[in-house]
């Protein structure tokens, strides 16, 4: 891809991803806030609508704070088709040791696999018509205990990041020291 801008495909890589969040242009809040929304909606069975739902969350939300929706829809990319198989067998197997599941995690990560080579209206139909209060019992659990520590870590890193980027310029291009008036005593 020669030629282009090295971040005009910031969603290939987690690292991207991550540079993309530090740089956005809010503060240091806000953009922690909506890291913090985006990874509990993220750990959530919603993959395909979890952008709409940090856009409606931050709709319903926009008179009582404000949160970097793009910060949110960013981290939301944490599920994805590589991420999606071991994120929902483990929002199954913790929502199993706290509500009754009709199945074992064994053999809920086999039902599971399965759908997803039968379309995508099968693997819906198997979490919401068969699973839904182990998945949604299980990813709560994850949701939170993961989000609670996202937002002071990347408030954090936004902020050093920023020094960072000012520390450097203010050593080389030094501001003169401001410059006395003159003494007109006699």
């Amino acid at each position: 891809m020669q030629g282009r801008d090295s971040d005009t495909r910031w969603w290939t890589s987690p690292g991207r991803l991550v540079q993309r969040v530090l740089t956005l242009d809010d503060t240091p809040h806000s953009i922690a806030l909506g890291t913090a929304i985006g990874m509990f909606v993220g750990l959530t069975p919603t993959v395909g609508i979890q952008m709409m739902v940090i856009l409606a969350i931050a709709g319903i939300t926009q008179r009582m704070f404000h949160f970097n929706r793009l910060a949110g829809v960013i981290t939301v990319y944490v599920s994805n088709p590589l991420t999606i198989v071991p994120l929902y067998a483990a929002f199954y197997y913790i929502g199993s040791l706290i509500v009754d599941a009709p199945m074992s995690p064994a053999e809920f990560q086999q039902r599971f696999e399965q759908t997803l080579n039968e379309g995508w209206f099968a693997p819906l139909q198997f979490i919401f018509a068969e699973v839904a209060w182990p998945m949604i019992a299980g990813s709560l659990v994850l949701a939170t205990i993961c989000s609670i520590p996202t937002y002071p870590i990347v408030k954090r890193l936004v902020e050093v990041k920023r020094r960072g980027q000012v520390g450097p310029e203010t050593e080389s291009n030094p501001v003169p020291p401001p410059v006395p008036p003159p003494d007109n005593s006699p």
